[in-house]
């Protein structure tokens, strides 16, 4: 059994160039979640992200405890917090997208473009939107060398 939490915070304002707001962000997570065995989904979407981590629970809570410090990230609303048989997101210590308006299609076969408001999102539906995400950067990685972020 692992632990999997989704949340979704505000970016906080001043930080607009998104590629490297994440790409900061994973270059620190993916060698600390590494070191604990946590894997997860970064997602940012207009002016928010969607996160989950997946690990122990002493780990999970370690870290979102830092996120919640962490001043890139505001107004943090928990989805979902639960344990799970198997981890969603295996293999990757960190994997980050930004969803842009070329994305729309991935809103649209998950019926959420209209909405998808992070403030009233359920984490069923987070879930189903980072494992979207995941799956075609999975199949994009394996067709390219292309970096883990990629920019929409």
């Amino acid at each position: 059994m692992v632990r999997q939490l989704i949340y979704t915070s505000r970016v906080a304002p001043g930080l607009q160039d998104e590629e490297a707001l994440l790409r900061s962000i994973l270059a620190v997570s993916v060698r600390n979640n590494a070191a604990v065995a946590v894997t997860g989904m970064l997602l940012r979407h207009r002016d928010h992200f969607f996160q989950a981590l997946e690990g122990s629970t002493t780990a999970v809570e370690a870290i979102y405890r830092r996120v919640r410090r962490d001043p890139r990230h505001q107004d943090l609303k928990l989805l979902q917090d639960a344990p799970r048989a198997s981890r969603s997101f295996a293999g990757w210590a960190m994997c980050g997208y930004n969803l842009g308006p070329a994305d729309n299609e991935i809103l649209d076969i998950l019926n959420l473009r209209r909405d998808l408001d992070p403030r009233q999102i359920s984490g069923s539906s987070a879930l189903s939107l980072l494992r979207t995400v995941h799956a075609i950067q999975k199949r994009v990685l394996s067709a390219t060398s292309a970096p883990v972020v990629i920019d929409a």
